[in-house]
């Protein structure tokens, strides 16, 4: 369980529901947190603590079809970006700014999309992340083979997601597990509240989505040195498209593409995120963390 007093905010009702996790710090700017393929916030705590540790206030989202929400509804990229901007106005609007938002893996993504779609944020903070139109995305899949036909590829999915919008995709259907894992150091990921599949009509939305490179807020973007899914070549192919007024690329020493949720790792990217975000102006309310542990940037 949290050391932290959570509360859960329905923002959205409904099928297409919507529930922001909140981890409340009075005083304090807020991280907007989106999770990474089929997880949900119970799956990031000890990064969510580490946040709340080093000062922020922290809100999770519990995407639509994820999480505590109802999982068998259709969904589509575009309705996950809808959820987090749609947490941002309400942020705001309750008094929980300014923001920053982080996410990871295909949250890491969602947090490149919001970042180019707000013009209020204090910074982006993706932990590892691809532009989806990227050719080098292809590479991610257990398609990879076929990088260089992604046209004829996204064809024959497009023309799949029509015929058969809800078929279920589990992970292994379409990513590698062994890459997943390649390099975690001792991380249970806990299930519960994850989904077990994606219906084919998400991740063909997925791939189709087109995002702007034009960031409208300082860029820190994190990659593990090890991550066999999202590779360093990746990350650095990506960092370089990305426009933004200042960004900087920090590589994480290990962890594998699960980096985001080995512990240590964890309070080396809230502190990282803490001094940036401090440096930029966005408060920071420190209750058992020390300032001083906080890396300089």
């Amino acid at each position: 369980m949290p050391r932290y007093p959570v509360q859960y905010h329905t923002l959205r009702g409904g099928r297409h529901s919507l529930i922001l996790e909140l981890w409340p710090n009075a005083g304090a700017g807020t991280m907007l947190f989106y999770p990474g393929t089929m997880l949900s916030p119970w799956q990031y705590r000890p990064l969510l603590a580490a946040l709340r540790e080093a000062g922020f206030a922290v809100a999770a989202l519990h995407l639509t079809g994820h999480g505590l929400n109802p999982h068998h509804v259709n969904f589509t990229f575009d309705d996950l970006l809808r959820d987090g901007l749609e947490a941002e106005r309400w942020l705001h609007d309750t008094g929980l700014g300014p923001l920053a938002v982080c996410g990871h893996s295909q949250g890491g993504i969602l947090t490149l999309a919001h970042a180019a779609s707000s013009r209020r944020l204090t910074a982006v903070f993706p932990i590892c992340g691809i532009l989806p139109q990227q050719n080098e995305a292809i590479s991610l899949t257990l398609f990879r083979s076929l990088a260089g036909r992604r046209q004829e590829l996204m064809a024959v999915i497009n023309a799949l997601a029509r015929r058969m919008p809800r078929l279920p995709l589990p992970v292994p259907a379409y990513l590698s597990l062994r890459r997943i894992r390649a390099g975690a150091r001792h991380i249970r990921v806990r299930q519960r509240k994850s989904r077990s599949a994606y219906p084919l009509s998400f991740l063909a939305s997925l791939f189709n989505a087109r995002l702007s490179a034009q960031l409208h807020c300082p860029l820190y973007f994190f990659n593990a040195q090890d991550d066999a899914l999202f590779t360093p070549a990746l990350a650095q192919s990506t960092f370089n498209l990305l426009r933004s007024p200042q960004k900087r690329l920090i590589w994480l020493p290990g962890g594998g593409h699960l980096a985001a949720m080995h512990p240590p790792s964890c309070r080396y990217l809230a502190r990282t995120a803490a001094a940036a975000c401090a440096g930029l102006g966005l408060p920071l309310k420190l209750e058992s963390a020390d300032a001083s542990d906080a890396p300089f940037l």
